[in-house]
């Protein structure tokens, strides 16, 4: 009998406590479709094929997958909780629920299986690092928060890397966006951290696995503690962020605006928080150590400026209070992201990263004649923006590169005043960085949120500038502290990596080196960058902000393009380029009537002219002449 009054009053709490929950959304979650997790396709992946090495080594792909940049989650989770949390659903009659962790349910956010290897001991997906003794700023004794623990993090891997799947076979593109639900798998997280709070049995469970079956119950209260307070945190955070992210779906994210948000409006003041209706295709990222600007928007140069970003956004806690002693310490891991863009760069832009070579053993033959024919068509319609391609003699003229000292002429007297060493090094090497097209909103015509997002957005820093006597006087900082976003973010991006330097004892002539030779630049351009288009049958969906499901459709009037879409398939389409987008239950889909989901420009029709209008019509087999050459490319 007790027993039974022991079990009714566990549902009893779970109900009640799902009930208090609803508000957040958590009801709908664990019981209705909006939120289901998609089957994931069941493929078997190949490491053996040698023309997909793309320039690294099965080791280096492993390090890649899972090497920290001192991120965590918006919720800091510790590891050994994060391993040893259930999935978020109720099991009938109470039974154990299988693992969050576990790979077939991670897939159906999207993320990719990987093995138990030397990188990888607990056999995490591709993407999530484990970030030692990570430092949380906001802990106080108070909060009953961590101030120092083992977390769980994303790395970059988690958003560029994809797959390409094909009647039962898979096959890995290293730097190619990803196709994941990164928002559907953080609320699954945070809904088993909350079952594991008000379900007894499931916490019990969690405790015996992460302290050993020799717990004591001292030790399990402390552990319940800590959970209690964790949620407590992400709830309040979940709150006030809420309104600020529409869904994004599968395959995109608004990471500039994210970003920002995260660095100042989560650890500077709340009103810097904007919404994030800007949402991009993860960029493919092979070639780009090259180029002399990145971004969808060509906003940044230096390559520190854009990694140590990418990790504040991705919650490497930074402290931006500026009436803290230890202002702009932070978890971000120069080291490696040093390590990182030196293997997606290394000596050259053809001996880094590269791009996959079109698999014809499994996705066909590409048809040599019709590929000549749209070589033709490329060089008419294409080159002027998207330069010739990589593989021609061509490409090489020095009419499409340029040089650190072109770049910034302030740079290199600055260097040889810092570092001697690595003046010497970049005036006798003098390396030559790609100049990558810029084309206006008005003569493009794609959606223009993203870029006018970081065009207009300010950022209110408060009294950071007022640590900072060397840059008052710049343009960075009106009397208010008021600046602009793409003002904010390089300037505290270099500062947190500057004190991390300082931090580490690395000596300060070295710096120069971490931050790739190249000067801290940032604009805010009214424009798109229109990169090279090596490997881009690769990377579908197609334009900025992934509106446009395939190749072929990139290639038709923008009016005739498909509307409504799915993108949470990896299933590839070799004739038309793109992914399965059929429906999928419990997947937000790409409605390109949708402010910031647009697929409008980039046209091809009537006589080539007007806005948004690249080139004339092409007839049918003009367009599939070209997409039968961009798949040797």
């Amino acid at each position: 009998m007790k027993t039974v009054i022991k079990l009714v009053l566990i549902v009893g709490a779970i109900a009640l406590a799902l009930l208090v929950a609803a508000p957040l959304g958590i009801n709908a979650f664990i019981l209705g479709p909006k939120v289901q997790v998609p089957k994931a396709e069941a493929v078997e992946v190949s490491w053996e094929t040698p023309t997909w090495s793309q320039n690294w080594t099965k080791e280096e792909w492993d390090w890649w997958y899972h090497v920290p940049q001192g991120s965590a989650f918006e919720t800091v989770i510790p590891y050994d909780w994060f391993i040893n949390l259930e999935q978020p659903k109720l099991a009938p009659f109470l039974q154990e629920v299988p693992l969050l962790t576990k790979p077939e349910y991670m897939a159906g956010f999207g993320f990719l299986p990987d093995p138990k290897g030397k990188y990888n001991p607990d056999g995490l997906p591709v993407g999530f690092a484990k970030s030692d003794n990570f430092w949380n700023p906001v802990a106080t004794p108070e909060n009953g928060l961590r101030e120092r623990t083992d977390v769980i993090g994303f790395t970059c891997a988690a958003c560029h890397t994809g797959q390409i799947n094909f009647k039962g076979k898979g096959l890995r593109v290293e730097g190619g966006p990803a196709i994941t639900d990164v928002n559907k798998f953080k609320a699954a997280a945070g809904f088993s951290l909350l079952l594991t709070k008000i379900d007894p049995l499931r916490f019990n469970r969690f405790a015996t696995r992460v302290l050993g079956a020799e717990a004591t119950p001292d030790g399990k209260a402390a552990l319940k503690g800590e959970l209690d307070a964790l949620v407590k945190d992400a709830i309040a955070q979940a709150k006030k962020t809420k309104p600020f992210y529409p869904p994004e779906g599968f395959a995109r994210l608004d990471a500039l605006d994210r970003i920002d948000n995260f660095v100042f409006g989560a650890q500077v003041a709340f009103e810097n928080y904007r919404k994030a209706d800007a949402p991009v295709s993860y960029p493919h990222i092979w070639s780009s150590p090259w180029f002399d600007w990145v971004q969808y928007n060509g906003s940044v140069m230096q390559p520190m400026t854009r990694n140590a970003g990418e990790a504040m956004g991705v919650f490497a806690r930074v402290q931006l209070d500026a009436d803290k002693p230890d202002l702009y310490q932070s978890n971000v891991d120069v080291k490696n992201l040093y390590e990182i863009e030196h293997l997606l760069a290394k000596d050259s832009i053809f001996t880094g990263l590269s791009a996959p070579k079109w698999p014809e053993g499994m996705l066909g033959a590409i048809d040599s004649e019709k590929a000549a024919k749209g070589k033709v068509l490329y060089e008419k319609n294409c080159q002027q923006c998207h330069l010739p391609p990589m593989n021609s003699d061509e490409f090489m003229d020095d009419k499409y590169w340029t040089t650190v000292a072109k770049m910034d002429p302030k740079y290199l007297p600055s260097l040889e005043t810092i570092s001697p060493k690595y003046f010497q090094q970049l005036t006798e090497e003098n390396p030559k960085y790609l100049k990558v097209t810029m084309k206006n909103l008005y003569d493009i015509g794609t959606d223009p949120t993203t870029t006018k997002n970081w065009y207009e957005s300010t950022i209110n820093m408060k009294t950071l500038m007022n640590k900072a006597p060397g840059d008052r006087d710049s343009d960075y900082f009106d009397d208010h502290g008021i600046v602009r976003a793409g003002q904010a973010l390089p300037f505290a991006v270099t500062n947190t990596a500057n004190k991390r330097y300082e931090d580490l004892g690395i000596p300060k002539e070295e710096w120069p080196k971490y931050d790739g030779l190249r000067p801290n630049l940032a604009r805010t351009p009214l424009a798109y960058k229109a990169r090279p288009l090596n490997g881009v049958w690769a990377t579908p969906p197609f334009l900025h902000n992934g509106s446009v499901p395939n190749l072929y459709e990139v290639l038709i009037p923008a009016a005739q393009r498909t509307k409504v879409f799915y993108s949470a398939s990896k299933e590839f389409d070799p004739k038309v380029i793109g992914y399965d987008t059929g429906k999928v239950d419990g997947v937000d889909p790409v409605d390109t009537s949708k402010l910031g989901s647009f697929n409008t420009g980039h046209s091809f029709e009537g006589d080539g002219t007007g806005q948004g209008v690249i080139g004339p019509e092409l007839t049918d087999d003009e367009r599939w002449a070209l997409v039968e050459y961009l798949k040797t490319l």
